[in-house]
């Protein structure tokens, strides 16, 4: 009679290849664009969620630092950070971003933003529209 440990190792093994695959339709993994920084991928994640709450008038308006502009402007739009360029000079720092149509993601222009950290939190300090 088997030990219940034992019929536990073996489902182990039997099921091993079943939910981890035999690798042969592994792909590699696609990398990472480089920001120059931890703090570069933060502003790069930051106008990425500001593209998310572009609708939201509330959330929006708190990921700029001091008087936020009139959002509803940037509602038609889409904003991209340009890999490599951001450029960070202690808690404050500029990157060029592309604006493109939201509704087909043609490029429209690329603006300089400017951002500033708040605490640990980078924000938006000034994004001037095309």
């Amino acid at each position: 009679m088997f030990r219940p440990a034992t019929i536990l190792t073996l489902a182990f093994v039997v099921a091993q290849p079943l939910i981890v695959g035999c690798g042969s339709g592994q792909q590699t993994p696609t990398p990472l664009p480089d920001y120059g920084s931890e703090d570069g991928v933060q502003i790069a994640l930051l106008v990425s969620e500001f593209n998310d709450a572009k609708t939201q008038l509330v959330k929006a308006k708190k990921l700029f630092a001091g008087s936020p502009p009139n959002v509803r402007e940037y509602q038609n739009l889409a904003f991209e950070v340009v890999v490599g360029s951001p450029k960070v000079d202690g808690t404050t720092a500029t990157a060029s971003v592309k604006v493109l149509s939201d509704a087909d993601m043609k490029p429209i222009a690329t603006t300089e933003w400017t951002f500033t950290k708040v605490g640990d939190a980078w924000k938006i300090k000034s994004a001037p529209l095309p």
